[in-house]
């Protein structure tokens, strides 16, 4: 299929699936803007809250643009997790806070909020507190370990998150320690179920008219991405150990080192090791009691990646990725992400992008991963400027008029 006939009946004047949508997000660091992010580039409108002057925390946090002459937006973190939203100043602990976020939710479909569980409580506009005035309200609330349990008051980071969700024990190579993941999956997995959250909690509110409190935990999320874990762990007797890039149950699957750099290669079915090894002149290994099936072969996998490595360290990537794939077998180079950026395939897909900033000019940014037909996802903005849309939300969203609007100023309350 072709770009294009994928998309031959799009709309193009639509925002995304989610046009029409209404978001406030009360977030700051990463898994809370992650969600609102989502929701944002499938075409909600999405209002996120900032402190007044410092704003949220990765405006603080490098890598920092070269070309933005304003320090406050020139983080390449806040930007990527910032895109195609609102932004709005206000302080939230101070009671005009309180009184304006209650006005603002009144208009609102979804809340986002990722701070210290009873935060939100204590400041006056946690869940309970805003169904009194909006009965329907999806509430989502994102923390380290949930709402509730024994140890949900302790804070908690991206890697916590990893650590106390299994991902970080099984991470890194066998005789090294444990290794957080290169990317913050711990942050991004939350971020994903809340947005998914919302989305079902909201589909349910359509179907019946009732808002609820939506409960994400980094830690329920790295859990909930576990793969074989529990099951396995609980039920098999199985204990996962640390293996590199390699796979408790597949071999070969791994990378593997050639002349020039590191390839990845997986070999699943019987079929495929048949041709695997008829491509490295290997063909007694077919019927060898220690690689003739996939259970034997992950037993074996010391054994089985020492043949795999004899036959790549005399290629290059290039030559032995274009012999797998020609065999039809699965194989990868290990691109880093200047690679990424310029892959002709994912530029295809929109997904390396551009988008126009105030301060920076031009910048390349990741795309929605979503592809719609009729109504696609797309980055329409940047990330907003600290304060950008005040007057666009107060005065014409709920109509504060200029005086009360500069006495929020003068109280440093936005």
């Amino acid at each position: 299929m072709k770009k294009e006939e994928f998309y031959q009946e799009f709309l193009a004047d639509s925002l995304g699936p989610l046009e029409g949508i209404k978001v406030l997000e009360a977030t700051t660091s990463h898994a809370g803007p992650v969600a609102g992010k989502i929701l944002a580039d499938l075409g909600a409108e999405v209002i996120k809250i900032e402190m007044p002057q410092k704003g949220d925390i990765l405006r603080h946090l490098g890598p920092f643009l070269p070309s933005c002459p304003d320090k406050l937006e020139a983080s390449s973190y806040y930007q990527s997790l910032n895109r195609n939203k609102k932004g709005i100043t206000l302080r939230l602990s101070s009671p005009q806070g309180k009184d304006v976020f209650l006005d603002l939710a009144r208009g609102m479909d979804i809340i986002i909020e990722n701070y210290k569980p009873g935060t939100m409580k204590r400041w006056g506009v946690g869940y309970s507190q805003v169904k009194k005035i909006k009965a329907d309200i999806i509430y989502v609330s994102i923390a380290g370990r949930g709402q509730w349990g024994p140890q949900h008051p302790k804070p908690s980071y991206d890697a916590v998150g990893q650590a106390m969700g299994g991902l970080m024990h099984v991470t890194g190579n066998a005789d090294d320690p444990p290794t957080r993941a290169g990317y913050g999956l711990g942050d991004d997995l939350a971020g994903w179920q809340a947005a998914f959250g919302g989305l079902s909690a909201l589909l349910y509110r359509q179907q019946t008219g009732k808002g609820q409190h939506v409960d994400v935990s980094q830690q329920d999320a790295m859990l909930y991405a576990s793969e074989i874990g529990i099951m396995a762990a609980s039920n098999a007797g199985y204990f996962w150990k640390r293996m590199g890039s390699g796979n408790p149950v597949v071999s070969p699957y791994d990378t593997y080192k050639c002349q020039d750099d590191y390839v990845f290669i997986a070999v699943v079915l019987d079929s495929h090791w048949e041709r695997f090894c008829k491509i490295i002149a290997r063909e007694d290994l077919i019927a060898d009691p220690r690689t003739s099936n996939p259970a034997s072969r992950a037993k074996n996998k010391d054994f089985v990646d020492k043949i795999v490595w004899e036959w790549t360290q005399y290629k290059t990537v290039a030559e032995v990725v274009e012999i797998l794939e020609q065999a039809q077998l699965v194989v990868a180079p290990i691109l880093n992400l200047n690679q990424v950026a310029g892959d002709k395939h994912l530029m295809e897909r929109d997904m390396v992008t551009k988008v126009e900033h105030p301060l920076s000019g031009r910048l390349s940014i990741y795309g929605v991963a979503p592809k719609f037909s009729l109504t696609p996802g797309k980055v329409r903005s940047p990330a907003p400027m600290l304060g950008q849309h005040n007057q666009e939300i107060y005065q014409g969203l709920l109509n504060y008029s200029e005086e009360k609007i500069a006495s929020l100023k003068e109280e440093n309350g936005i």
